[in-house]
Parts: structure tokens; C-alpha cells; sequence
């Protein structure tokens, strides 16, 4: 069976190299084997390959002042160019003129609607505290959105504690820290062992890190380098566990941040698309956000129907 796991990073632009720049000296050995062997900055090398491509994607959208999540993420999962649909960027929480569009035709819907695909085709990997089950009221994030309105069921804490889900910071830490909640740490790399548990048991799986982000905007107390470490490891037992003949492995991002740390703020800058394994040169030909849903599912399409 074919698969694909997308592991989207919040808030990663393609930087120019310096000081300011975390992925300036590769974080990695992972970053670089993703990277074709290059840093994620704005230099990274395009690369087109049976099982590997490498390439900037435009966040921008053509549209002035700078891209946010709430349009950038809503474009990403529907192939539909939102910030252009609202007027202007716009997050981090999706925009009333997108909700449609989120309700009835994101990834999670198209990937559903094609032939062959098995009952439960899609799966969003996160864990979610009980505290945002019990919310009387929830701002739904585009992901959370997206689930909702395709009926993919959100994973728990039991989920989390049986190793069928991940915790949005990889190790559960902040579950234990600021939620007080009795869960057991796992590292990095244990973390990625859990979601390809999850990802062999469906066609597509999401999985959200958002922690790139928050360190970009200073909102945790965590360098961006220790972070950086974190998730290398992470990825890099990802590529160990995947096979590229039944696996893509899929990494890209909404808008720029954590790349230049002279400010606070979200950047301009291009993000990095890259995919390894069987599905990479369906991907070839993307070039913004909203290329990389119709991608996957084309790639699936064909994918499942030569089985």
C-alpha cells in the first residue's frame, strides 16, 4: 500500500544564511538529507529525483503585507488560493470567507473521495488535552477546521498514551508542565516511532508542529537551536522508519519565521517543499501554497490506481 505523511512545520522560511538564521549552520544530519545535503536557507539547491524533491514554494500568494496562518494554512490544505479569496493575510485563525472552502473541500475531503482508498483513508496525529474537548466554546485552528468539517475523528490523551498519537511538542513535556497532566515523556525520536504506528494504518497522514513558530515569535522560553535538535531527531528517525517504495514523507510549511530571528515577526521568505519517497515527482511542478494539495492528490490517485 501506498502512503503519504505530511509533517507540516509551522512558521520555516528559506532565509538568507547568517547569523540570524537558526538553519543557517544545518541543524542536522537529518535537515541535510532532507535538504539534498544543503542548509534550509535561500540558497537550497532545487532537486528533482525519482524518491526526492527539493524546492522554495511562494507564501506570499501575491498578496501585499506578510502571510499568515490562518490564510496561508487554509491555502496549503485546499489548494485554494484564500488570502486572495479574503482580501489580505490573515490569522492565525481562519477567516470567515474561508470556512466554506475548509468545511467541504480540504485535503482530508479529497483524499476521502477517491476510488480505492480504505474506509478511515485519513488521519490527523496530534493529541489533544482533555481541556480542549471540554471548551464550551473552541476557536477552531484551520487543521482542527479541517477535521471537523471531513469528520476525521481528533486523537485524545488515551490516544496519546497508547502510542497512537503525537503530542504537538514531541515529547509531551508541556502536557506534564503547564497541564499538569500524568503522561509519560517520550523523546524526539520515540515520537516519530508513534506516528509511523499511526501513518501504516492510513493513506494520508497530517501531523502539526507548531513549536517552530512559537519559538520564531519568542512565546517559549526555548532556543532555537535546542529546538532545531529536537526535531531533527525527530525527522531523522522518520527517514529511517519510512520505506520511499510505500512511503512519502512530505515537510513543508505556511509563511516564514523562525528563519530570521533579528525580529519577532512572520517574514516573506519562501518555505521549503520537500518530499521523499515514491511521491516526489508529483510534486515537481509546485510552485505557491495552493499547489500542494492538488499535488498530493494527484500523486494518490495515481499512486493507489497502479497497485
Amino acid at each position: 500500500m501506498r502512503r503519504i505523511l505530511f509533517v507540516f512545520l509551522d512558521g520555516v522560511g528559506l532565509g538568507p544564511a547568517g547569523p540570524a538564521n537558526p538553519l543557517s549552520p544545518s541543524p542536522g544530519t537529518a535537515f541535510r538529507r532532507l535538504g539534498a545535503g544543503a542548509p534550509w536557507t535561500r540558497g537550497l539547491p532545487e532537486t528533482a529525483t525519482a524518491r526526492h524533491l527539493v524546492r522554495p514554494l511562494d507564501a506570499t500568494l501575491e498578496v501585499n503585507g506578510l502571510p499568515q496562518s490562518g490564510t496561508g494554512q487554509a491555502t496549503l490544505f485546499t489548494g485554494v488560493n484564500c488570502a486572495e479569496r479574503v482580501g489580505r493575510h490573515f490569522g492565525p485563525y481562519p477567516h470567515s470567507a474561508t470556512h466554506d472552502v475548509l468545511d467541504h473541500e480540504n485535503l482530508f475531503h479529497r483524499v476521502q473521495a477517491l476510488p480505492s482508498v480504505p474506509d478511515e483513508a485519513v488521519a490527523f496525529a496530534n493529541a489533544f488535552p482533555p481541556q480542549f474537548f471540554e471548551a464550551s466554546s473552541r476557536r477552531w485552528t484551520v487543521t482542527t477546521r479541517c477535521c471537523a468539517g471531513a469528520g476525521v475523528p481528533l486523537r485524545d490523551l488515551n490516544a496519546l498514551r497508547a502510542r497512537r498519537a503525537v503530542a504537538a511538542d514531541l515529547t509531551a513535556q508541556g502536557w506534564r508542565d503547564a497541564l499538569q497532566l500524568d503522561v509519560p515523556l517520550r523523546t524526539p525520536a520515540e515520537a516519530a516511532e508513534a506516528l509511523v504506528a499511526t501513518h501504516r494504518d492510513h493513506t494520508l497522514t497530517l501531523f502539526e508542529f507548531f513549536q517552530t513558530d512559537k519559538v520564531g515569535h519568542e512565546r517559549i522560553d526555548l532556543p532555537p537551536s535546542v529546538l532545531l535538535a529536537r526535531l531533527d531527531n525527530f525527522l531523522g528517525r522518520l527517514l529511517a522508519l519510512l520505506n520511499p517504495d510505500h512511503d512519502t514523507l512530505i515537510v513543508t510549511s505556511d509563511h516564514g519565521n523562525l528563519e530570521d530571528t533579528s525580529h519577532t515577526q512572520h517574514t516573506r521568505n519562501p518555505v521549503p517543499l520537500i518530499a521523499f519517497g515514491w511521491g516526489a515527482p508529483h510534486l515537481a511542478d509546485a510552485q505557491t501554497l495552493a499547489d500542494v494539495t492538488p499535488a498530493i492528490v494527484e500523486a494518490l490517485r495515481t499512486g493507489l490506481g497502479g497497485q
